[in-house]
């Protein structure tokens, strides 16, 4: 027996009322609810249907849906850093290898042509808190919308804020060298080396973020997100 709309609307709010926020991992409860009661409602239709998703719940373990939760959320981050490092690696293979020795080599070139590194440097960090600043707008707009979740983009999200962390490392790898490190050519070039991998590793951050929106947009159309 074919669920209608209301029936449906039932299974999804109590899976909402039992903590599952994300709608990725909702539409899939939602259609292994449906799909399961289905088959009960043939076997039985005058079945108290209430009931029947309670007992539906109870089948998942004696916490409900926090194992399935833990087991969908270390398998979102897992595939998120293995698209990361995919693609980061792809930055060391012909042809990509091309921009990567493009972007290292242009600066190189910036670099030299400034007499005082300190300050070259210095626009390096700039640029990074600029990239800091775009994060903290992004995710401040997300956490104010009221826009459905998804937990694949999430986990991309929560990715930014930790990135915070690299963007520290960098800003006092800068701040802890000293005038007499400036003029020496070796750890400039390292440096700028850090940089450089920084840009890469940001970069492919976002593609991977914008591949899993434009994923949950093929597969959940005319949901905001």
């Amino acid at each position: 027996m074919k669920l209608n709309k209301e029936q449906i609307a039932q299974i999804d709010n109590y899976i909402v009322a039992c903590g599952i926020k994300w709608y990725d991992v909702r539409a899939e409860l939602v259609d292994h609810f449906a799909n399961s009661l289905e088959n009960k409602l043939d076997e039985n239709s005058s079945l108290d249907f209430k009931q029947a998703i309670i007992n539906e719940h109870k089948k998942f373990s004696d916490c409900g849906f926090k194992k399935l939760l833990k087991t969908k959320i270390e398998a979102v981050e897992k595939q998120f850093y293995k698209q990361l490092f995919k693609h980061m690696k792809s930055f060391f293979k012909f042809p990509k290898i091309i921009i990567s020795i493009s972007v290292f080599f242009a600066l190189t070139l910036i670099m030299n042509l400034i007499s005082n590194k300190e300050h070259f440097f210095l626009g390096l960090t700039i640029i990074v808190f600029l990239i800091a600043i775009v994060l903290v707008i992004r995710i401040s707009n997300k956490k104010n919308n009221k826009k459905t979740s998804f937990l694949i983009l999430n986990k991309t999200s929560i990715f930014f804020q930790s990135f915070y962390l690299l963007i520290i490392l960098f800003s006092n790898f800068t701040t802890l060298r000293t005038e007499e490190s400036f003029s020496n050519s070796t750890y400039n070039y390292i440096h700028l080396g850090i940089f450089v991998m920084f840009l890469l590793f940001y970069w492919c951050a976002e593609y991977v973020f914008l591949e899993n929106k434009k994923y949950v947009k093929i597969n959940y159309p005319g949901i905001a997100i």
